[in-house]
């Protein structure tokens, strides 16, 4: 059963209306609650993704990153902004996304995944072997003893067998 994406859109609005003043606490509150309660009715609509539903909570999560940037929440959020660019095929802005959460929120306990799910996109989705394995690299630099750099190393391996080096 597909949920009606007017549940989503209302759900927008109110995000959009909670985002124009208040107190940031409140707010915050509110924005996550709404955000939730647009996660549940994606889940709601089983494998298939409403292209409207993924784009109205895109614009969520990027509401409330704007609006909540020190809540402990928001860099999940863009983290889930980030999967849902790379579901609609949007690779460069999902890579731009992780970027920005690697690099600006240092005790994100997935930062070494959004290290390593640039150079993924890049290899995977882009074919873009040498961003890859420059991302890769420098995975394993930055994050050395995480569980993303053993996948890039893992994945490193895998670009070497696959040019024959």
């Amino acid at each position: 059963m597909k949920t009606p994406w007017t549940i989503v859109l209302a759900l927008g609005v109110a995000l959009v209306l909670a985002s124009c003043g208040g107190d940031s606490k409140g707010e915050c509150k509110q924005l996550r609650e709404d955000i939730e309660a647009m996660e549940q009715a994606m889940l709601a609509g089983g494998l298939s993704v409403d292209a409207e539903a993924r784009a109205a909570l895109m614009r969520a999560y990027a509401d409330f990153a704007n609006a909540c940037h020190d809540d402990a929440f928001t860099p999940e959020a863009l983290f889930r902004r980030a999967d849902l660019l790379r579901s609609a095929g949007r690779f460069q802005e999902a890579m731009t996304q992780l970027r920005d959460v690697h690099d600006h929120y240092a005790a994100y306990e997935k930062r070494s995944v959004c290290a390593f799910l640039v150079g993924f996109i890049a290899e995977v989705e882009l074919n873009d072997r040498e961003q890859a394995r420059k991302t890769y690299q420098q995975v394993i630099e930055v994050h050395p003893e995480s569980e993303a750099a053993t996948w890039a190393r893992q994945s490193l391996q895998n670009l070497d067998a696959a040019s024959g080096m």
